[in-house]
């Protein structure tokens, strides 16, 4: 079945119970698959039926409830909005001052202006700040109430109202003392305790932010009349684009014309630049260097790889882990158990002290107390402002989870599966050995390298193209006089007035050179390398060993994950001999060679009935029927060619380290969750019965839920500063 995917910029939640509701809500739709609500991000992803769902009927669904909703677009008057919260905190703040200098009168300052005693004075301040900096809430709890639930605007609506509305009733009855200080500064507190919440949400989408700053602005389209600006939007696949030197490319392509040095590093993580000619690949937003470059468009936009890459982060930091849903059951029956518990304990005290009149203000401030030290927040924030973070910071080493429950399954892993080609390996054949044989024509490596690279040139073997390479900054080869290719034998050629075969010994010998082959040519087929004789006018002169080069990095990133519990096991479509004399080399002990695709599936699969977690690690192509096998499929390569459809982790431009580094940031940053879930649980099991027994003041209660939240977002953050 086809579906389809909405995002919606969610405005106005204020606690997980705001997003616990509008999922509740939204999957009501008939066509709705499945919403979910990031609370921190703002943002609902919505999986559905195409044809039997419309969008603007569910944005209006989203608005009934008293949210603001956009379709794929950020929200248009974010920054309107925070002016605005300033400004109410401002207005709150200024009239509250008042209410701070009677409170510090009380606790002994010498003076306060006898108007500010006055109970009418103090009864329009409370006014102003109640209904005009509190009116949010009550706006909140309205339409939180009328759409069937509750959220934390109902308790600061409610302890709030419930002071201000006691105060009024001592002073229509001329007696008793006032408490107008508590709603005020309670309002007062929450809307800066909202604001600096807000602030420390916005750095956990740092990483986001900055790739999505290095999209390219205006691009200089190419036409046969010349070159026009046009916006980076309004490019289409087949357009030609100029990039001059110090300009980034506007969008993947290939290049028709000019050459130039291209930094890729945001890219790739390679630090070098990259020498890139007619019928290369390039991609958006990498920088060129010198010359001047004439590009044809062949991605753009999403389906261009930082495009892929923006998307990937996007759908990870909006996506739950399954951590979440504990948070999400807690939510759920949260703020009526509050309120259920504040009415007991304004019950309680209030008949404890006899039922009178005179017990009404400590029964009443307790149960607002209660009211105003619960908080939700912390539930629904733990989860998503640590996932943004860890998938932030991941993105910044280049590695892209695609979800939080790749996030949560990765610390869990068992037993991960490694292939050897371009996973443990380069996945391209280099020169590894070379041996010059003594008394011999030549005395220098670099000579047998010269000559058999020059006698392969005209070949089509993949030998000749790795001669090739290995030759490069040696000087101009010189063409060969002559040359024949014997099929599965070798070569033979003129170079220079030399007669040269390469091939095997046994091809050597038809040919008839001699010579006494040295022991390295047994030890380095042992290691699992291809040697290849060179022989020159009839006496052999070295050995030269080819094999796909370890990376420097594997050995050290497999001790690591074995020091981190790991069962480690290389699985690979390689022979035997060479996939173990690799394994031998990294430290693997378990080995399985000679497999096909569908036999690393059967391998995943009898892991996982035995019960274990497996991840697998692949170069993400012939691989990904195995890396959509495992619980977490890891995927190593470039933005280009990654996997990232099979894969729940994409590893852009790092290796084998990569992988060290994500599992280390998914038990950092589930460590992470299980600490603020804890606070967050800890903190509401210890404050309501506090406040229940009157051990705390509506104020202390309200600041503190306050700062609940922000405890909790700046416990998330702490997650940039962890060593991976």
């Amino acid at each position: 079945m086809e579906k389809g995917k909405a995002k919606l910029r969610i405005t106005g939640m204020h606690c997980a119970a705001c997003a616990t509701r509008i999922e509740r809500v939204v999957k009501r739709q008939e066509g709705v698959l499945d919403v979910n609500v990031n609370l921190a991000l703002e943002r609902a992803t919505v999986t559905y039926i195409p044809g039997a769902v419309d969008l603007e009927e569910l944005i209006d669904r989203v608005e009934k409830l008293g949210y603001g909703a956009h379709l794929d677009q950020p929200t248009k008057d974010s920054a309107g909005d925070r002016r605005r919260q300033w400004e109410m905190f401002v207005f709150s703040l200024i009239l509250s001052l008042p209410f701070l200098w009677m409170m510090a009168h009380m606790a002994g300052f010498p003076y306060i202006p006898r108007a500010f005693l006055n109970p009418r004075v103090q009864w329009v301040l409370a006014t102003e700040i109640q209904f005009v900096a509190g009116w949010a809430f009550y706006v909140g709890a309205w339409k939180s109430l009328r759409s069937g639930s509750a959220n934390m605007d109902v308790l600061v609506a409610l302890g709030t109202s419930a002071a201000y509305g006691y105060s009024v009733w001592m002073i229509l009855r001329g007696s008793g003392h006032l408490y107008f200080e508590t709603g005020a500064l309670i309002i007062t507190l929450v809307r800066l305790g909202k604001i600096l919440e807000a602030h420390a949400k916005t750095r956990t989408a740092d990483a986001l932010a900055e790739l999505v700053s290095l999209q390219v602005k205006l691009a200089h389209l190419w036409t046969p009349q010349g070159e026009r600006d046009v916006p980076v939007q309004q490019l289409q696949v087949g357009d030609v684009v100029v990039v001059r030197p110090g300009e980034q490319i506007p969008a993947d392509g290939r290049v028709v014309a000019g050459e130039s040095d291209v930094d890729e590093s945001m890219m790739t993580g390679e630090m070098l630049p990259v020498v890139k000619r007619a019928g290369d690949l390039v991609y958006g937003a990498t920088l060129n260097q010198q010359g001047t470059l004439r590009i044809q468009v062949q991605r753009v936009g999403a389906d261009s790889a930082l495009g892929r890459i923006i998307g990937l982060i996007e759908e990870a930091q909006a996506s739950k882990a399954p951590v979440q849903r504990l948070a999400d059951a807690i939510c759920n029956v949260f703020v009526p158990a509050v309120i259920a518990i504040s009415a007991g304990t304004f019950g309680v005290w209030f008949f404890v002290g006899g039922g009178t009149t005179s017990a009404l203000p400590t029964a009443l401030m307790n149960a607002v107390a209660v009211l105003l030290i619960a908080c939700p927040c912390p539930f629904g924030l733990a989860t998503p402002t640590a996932v943004m973070v860890g998938t932030g910071r991941a993105a910044q080493m280049g590695i892209f989870f695609k979800g939080g429950e790749a996030l949560e399954q990765l610390h869990r892993v068992q037993v991960m599966l490694l292939d050897k080609t371009g996973t443990l390996t380069r996945g391209r054949p280099a020169v590894t050995d070379v041996r010059v044989i003594r008394p011999g024509p030549f005395r220098s490596r670099n000579d047998l390298i010269r000559l058999a690279a020059s006698a392969e040139g005209p070949s089509e073997h993949p030998l000749g193209r790795i001669l090739a390479e290995e030759a490069a900054g040696l000087g101009p080869l010189p063409e060969p006089e002559s040359f024949v290719s014997s099929s599965g034998g070798g070569i033979r050629a003129v170079v220079e007035g030399r007669a040269v075969v390469i091939g095997s010994g046994r091809f050597l010998a038809e040919c008839g050179v001699k010579g006494v082959v040295p022991p390295e040519k047994d030890l380095w087929e042992s290691e699992g390398k291809t040697v290849i004789q060179v022989g020159v006018d009839g006496r052999l002169a070295g050995l030269i060993a080819v094999s796909d080069v370890l990376l420097e990095e594997s050995r050290r990133a497999v001790k690591a994950l074995q020091e981190m519990g790991m069962e480690l096991v290389m699985v690979t479509g390689d022979n035997r001999h060479t996939a173990e004399a690799v394994a031998r080399q990294v430290g693997i002990r378990h080995v399985l060679a000679e497999l096909s695709p569908e036999d690393k599936v059967r391998v995943i699969r009898k892991y996982l009935k035995k019960g274990r977690k497996v991840a697998m690690v692949g170069d993400g192509i012939n691989d990904a029927p195995a890396l959509a096998a495992a619980d977490v499929g890891i995927a190593v390569g470039t933005g280009a060619d990654v996997a990232l459809d099979a894969a729940d982790v994409a590893l852009i431009g790092t290796g084998l380290e990569g992988v060290v580094r994500a599992v280390r940031l998914s038990r950092a940053t589930l460590r992470n969750i299980r600490q603020s879930l804890f606070w967050a649980l800890g903190y509401n099991i210890i404050g309501i019965p506090a406040a229940a027994a009157g051990w705390l003041s509506p104020l202390i209660a309200g600041a503190s839920m306050a700062f609940s939240s922000v405890v909790v977002v700046l416990g998330a953050l702490r997650l940039k500063r962890v060593r991976i």
